[in-house]
């Protein structure tokens, strides 16, 4: 591939997301409920509704996007797409190394990938931010999740902006055909029961 990716995001926006970007709080997960059952690893073909509990309550079930074709880099700078993980169940995960919800849960994301060794689900994250700063978020990944996690990063936004979020963090699971089926604009916990179960459902092929 030639030339620079297209920036299809304003320039404008970018800057409020950098303003954004320095207020970036922590929001709080959701703890169960008293006698509220989590959706367990157990029921590995549960109804994906049955996960909306907890800190997947808003768990959004309804966007559809299919499995965006932009590219982004990695952290020697070259160029991938999400094609490379065709039929895997694939958890994308929009970050950046400045959001303190991200920072948060991105080690619960390295022991989902861990969760599931075969190698039919990819986690894979992306963060966001300028050019200048990407040797800063390879150093804030390898610090949360080591080598568990591979690192990508999109300066352009073309990723999320075909994804159709602009919530940090997001993260949107494609089933094996390249369809979505989930995603949740906050933070979580996925290395929970709950979200182990919910990536094992779609995994067997709930919707």
């Amino acid at each position: 591939m030639t030339g620079q990716p297209k920036n299809r995001f304003p320039s404008a926006a970018v800057g409020l997301l950098a303003l954004f970007a320095a207020g970036c709080q922590p929001q709080a997960q959701t703890a169960d409920k008293a006698g509220e059952k989590p959706a367990e690893a157990a029921a590995p073909t549960a109804s994906l509704n049955t996960f909306q509990t907890g800190d997947l309550k808003t768990l959004d079930l309804t966007t559809k996007v299919d499995v965006p074709a932009s590219s982004f880099v990695d952290a020697e700078g070259k160029e991938h797409t999400l094609a490379e993980f065709k039929g895997k169940v694939l958890v994308v995960n929009i970050w950046g190394e400045w959001c303190a919800p991200c920072v948060e849960e991105m080690p619960t994301l390295a022991k989902l990938q861990k969760a599931f060794p075969g190698g039919d689900v990819a986690v894979v994250p992306i963060a966001f931010g300028y050019p200048k700063d990407r040797d800063k978020a390879v150093a804030k990944l390898q610090q949360l999740a080591g080598t568990d996690l591979p690192f990508f990063y999109d300066s352009t936004y073309n990723v999320s902006y075909d994804l159709k979020t602009g919530i940090f963090p997001s993260t949107v699971i494609f089933n094996k055909d390249g369809k979505e089926v989930a995603r949740l604009e906050k933070n979580a916990d996925w290395s929970s029961d709950r979200a182990t179960g919910l990536v094992r459902s779609i995994l067997a092929g709930r919707s």
